[in-house]
């Protein structure tokens, strides 16, 4: 055997016949056939072995293709007996349904009948509740006005009586003063003092906070004569220190200041006014009608006194205590005319308040600024009439005029908000960084949240909202860093 091959043993079944080439053939071709040989039996036992793998597979596939179609037999029984009892229990509620709807139809008739009824009945006893409450207002009514008149009649045959009884000038005019001086408190947070008894002086003298008034009651039951105006003219001349006076007629007009609405003003040669004021006993609200001048005496304690001695400035003052009589006339009447609407709806007593309230405000408002016009400067005067000529957009302010808001501080916040803000539709700010700047210019936040309802519309800016719609920064106002 030499050293480039090598010996084996193998063992086979006694009968194996062995061929002849691994017999007569040299090593080679030995190992050639023994390769051959391995390499054809491990292909025959592969080709074998999936034979019977995909005879196996088939034979499994169709065992279980057999146990599934009777499954599914099974499962179709099943699936049809449960169809057929649930479409037995389905005709059952069908039925049981059906009934259940006549009965509710025959329920629904009864309870429509009921109801007809019902209606029927309450429409009678509302109509004969209400006309019997209409007849019995119109009954009160009739009453209340039968004893308004006869406690008319007796206040006014008492106050002719006690007149017809005093003797004298003297007692009639006491009787004046105190009448007057009781309705000056009550009309007035303010000192009231009787100063008849003094020399050259008037009745009554009013202290308010920025100045004095004197008032002059005549209790006549004749016209005051032009006398009695010159002589208060003179005693106003007699105390610079006044602001004015008023001259008050109770019951019977004065020479020359018996106009339309009885009230009339006039102004003296230094610019202090004397206000006529004629019939004050025939006013239904002698308080209230105290009341509505108001507005007329803060005026003219915001104004500086004008010291006029040319008669071209004294025609001036003249022409504008026209306007001043027949603006206060109209104020009377106008805020009278409110107060009556008020007296006339009983039942919305308190929102009726609040109109009235602001009805007030407003006319007040008017009033102050046209009276600032006519007894201004021309600045003054200039700059009103731009307030009242600035119209704010109705879409983000409730007031129409810069010139309606009342207060000062509230009209200047607005004339701050058209400086640094640019009202445009569509547009929206941001609540905090309005509160902010406003803070910067002297508004607190509690005073900015507070006057939302006073100067914005609910649409512009909503409770609880964070936003006002409208309003933008203006460009100039960020470059500028305002």
């Amino acid at each position: 055997m030499s050293s480039n091959t090598k010996l084996f043993r193998v063992n086979v079944p006694l009968h194996f016949v062995i061929p002849s080439v691994y017999i007569e053939k040299g090593p080679k071709d030995v190992a050639l056939a023994l390769r051959l040989g391995a390499d054809a039996l491990t292909y025959v036992q592969k080709k074998g072995a999936d034979a019977m793998r995909q005879e196996t597979h088939a034979e499994v596939m169709e065992q279980a293709t057999r146990d599934f179609e009777e499954v599914m037999r099974d499962a179709a029984k099943q699936q049809e007996a449960v169809v057929c009892k649930l479409k037995q229990e389905k005709q059952k509620a069908e039925e049981a349904m059906r009934v259940a709807q006549i009965r509710l139809e025959a329920l629904e008739v009864g309870v429509s009948d009921i109801r007809s009824q019902l209606q029927k009945e309450m429409k009678e006893s509302s109509s004969d509740l209400i006309a019997a409450k209409d007849e019995q207002i119109v009954r009160l009514q009739q009453a209340l006005d039968k004893a308004m008149d006869g406690v008319g009649k007796r206040v006014e045959s008492l106050q002719q009586s006690m007149t017809k009884t005093l003797s004298s000038s003297k007692e009639k005019g006491a009787l004046g003063e105190t009448f007057m001086e009781g309705h000056l408190k009550r009309a007035y947070d303010c000192d009231i003092q009787v100063v008849s008894k003094g020399s050259e002086t008037a009745d009554i003298r009013m202290n308010r906070t920025a100045g004095s008034y004197f008032w002059e009651i005549k209790n006549y039951s004749r016209i005051v004569s032009t006398e009695e105006v010159n002589k208060f003219r003179r005693d106003l001349r007699l105390h610079p220190d006044v602001k004015g006076g008023i001259l008050v007629s109770l019951r019977q007009g004065i020479v020359g200041k018996s106009r339309g609405g009885d009230i009339d003003v006039e102004f003296l040669d230094d610019g202090r006014f004397i206000l006529f004021m004629c019939n004050f006993m025939h006013h239904d609200d002698p308080v209230f009608y105290l009341q509505t001048l108001r507005p007329f005496f803060d005026t003219i304690e915001t104004m500086t006194k004008p010291i006029k001695d040319d008669a071209e400035a004294i025609r001036t003052l003249e022409t504008k205590a026209v306007l001043i009589s027949n603006l206060l006339r109209s104020h009377a009447v106008s805020v009278t005319k409110h107060k009556n609407s008020l007296v006339g709806h009983k039942k919305r007593t308190d929102a009726m308040f609040t109109e009235f309230n602001s009805y007030v405000l407003e006319a007040e408002a008017q009033i102050q600024t046209v009276l600032r016009v006519a007894m201004g400067s021309e600045e003054a005067t200039t700059e009103v009439l731009t307030e009242t000529e600035t119209f704010l957009p109705s879409f983000v302010f409730r007031k129409e005029r810069l010139s309606d808001c009342v207060d000062d501080k509230m009209r200047e916040y607005v004339k701050w908000l058209l400086t640094a803000y640019e009202v445009r539709e569509g547009a929206q700010l941001e609540i905090k960084d309005l509160i902010e700047k406003a803070k910067k210019d002297g508004y607190s936040e509690k005073w900015v949240r507070g006057a939302r309802e006073d100067i914005f519309q609910e649409t512009a800016w909503a409770k609880g909202s964070r936003y006002i719609q409208g309003l933008v920064l203006k460009i100039e106002s960020i470059s500028l860093g305002v």
